[in-house]
């Protein structure tokens, strides 16, 4: 499942709606501009849902930050910055290993096509 409009859906929390709508959208173009840059579409399945289910969750997250006190003055590209970098992303699945480690390798890969 590549990135796509549900997304956004998914990661309201109606803290600030306007704001979470325009975080979204622009996290929803790099995303997906990603996705095509890592040509996945010709990927495996399990490959592709690797990189989708750490992008919504690196997604929901973010604009979680984004509403929140320390994020609120961040663009996108701040915020991406701010917690992903060469060794991997933030502390999502902090009780599920596996779903972390898929993360961080996300955020690194993701990290590298940003710079």
């Amino acid at each position: 499942m590549k990135p796509n409009p549900q997304w956004l859906s998914d990661w309201k929390n109606d803290i600030d709606p306007e704001r979470e709508t325009e975080i979204g959208k622009e996290l929803l173009r790099i995303f997906s501009t990603f996705w095509l840059a890592q040509d996945l579409e010709n990927k495996s399945k399990t490959t592709r849902n690797r990189y989708a289910n750490a992008m919504h969750a690196l997604g929901g997250f973010l604009v979680e930050e984004a509403v929140s006190d320390q994020g609120i003055e961040m663009s996108v590209t701040g915020l991406l910055y701010e917690h992903i970098d060469e060794t991997g992303g933030p502390l999502i699945h902090a009780d599920e290993e596996a779903w972390q480690e898929e993360l961080d390798m996300v955020c690194r890969k993701l990290f590298k096509f940003l710079k």
